[in-house]
């Protein structure tokens, strides 16, 4: 009996941490271990802007503004394409590129 509870206890205690070495830190927390692309200013913005929409046909920046976001400036760049559709950008301070609407 002893040897059988004993044995419980230990396959208990390896699953337990087991578990927990899988929760790793959540979300959002890792972002100080990944590289980060710094935007200074509202050209490098821009040009991250104009990179990631580089598969749109005659796609241009109508114009381009900054706004305060949560950790720092955020930059609004309005990109149009030949059908005259208009994408709104929004660039973190960290150099996400994330399309509003």
């Amino acid at each position: 009996m002893k040897k059988i509870m004993s044995l419980v206890i230990v396959l208990t205690l390896s699953l337990s941490m087991a578990a927990y070495a899988q929760m790793g830190m959540g979300r959002g927390m890792g972002r100080g271990a990944q590289a980060t692309n710094n935007v200074a200013n509202i050209e490098e913005a821009k040009a991250l802007v104009l990179q990631q929409t580089s598969n749109i046909k005659g796609a241009k920046i109508v114009s381009a503004s900054e706004g305060q976001g949560r950790r720092g400036t955020m930059y609004i760049i309005n990109v149009s394409d030949d059908n005259g559709k208009t994408y709104e950008y929004h660039v973190n301070p960290w150099g996400e590129v994330i399309l509003f609407r």
